[in-house]
């Protein structure tokens, strides 16, 4: 068991979430730091490589898909929602936004993936894609 499924685990509000929903969380937490930590450093790479500086669309996708990436992880360990419709409809909303964030950057570094660095974030991206999905899919499944 991964320390976000046990954190998951532990919350006073796992009673009342199904155990796939929270597996499907700690997955999307996790893919979601992973995602953040190759984008992050995926944009800073391109900085050093030569000839290759001037890669400022992949490096703001990147950017953003870190940053969002990050906001993503952070709200998600909050079991107690989506307990009320608009709870729900905000976490519906941040996984398309991270979802939305993952494609661009794959679209943007789909040229670029003899890189290595660009190939982990592409990967990481297309992992933090999946796993979003995931959750929407369990959100669905639990609606009132």
């Amino acid at each position: 068991m991964s320390t976000t499924q046990h954190v998951l685990a532990v919350h006073p509000a796992a009673p009342e979430t199904a155990a796939g929903h929270r597996m499907a969380r700690a997955e999307c937490i996790d893919a979601c730091l992973d995602c953040a930590q190759a984008c992050t450093s995926g944009a800073d790479a391109w900085l050093d490589e030569p000839g290759e500086a001037d890669k400022r669309s992949l490096q703001r996708a990147q950017q953003n898909c870190a940053a969002i990436c990050i906001a993503t992880a952070s709200i998600l360990p909050r079991l107690g929602s989506p307990g009320t419709d608009s709870g729900r409809a905000f976490l519906e909303a941040l996984l398309q936004a991270c979802r939305a964030a993952c494609t661009a950057c794959l679209e943007q570094s789909a040229p670029h993936l003899s890189y290595p660095h660009s190939r982990l974030s592409h990967e990481a991206c297309a992992r933090c894609g999946q796993a979003c999905t995931a959750l929407l899919a369990t959100m669905e499944l639990t609606r009132p």
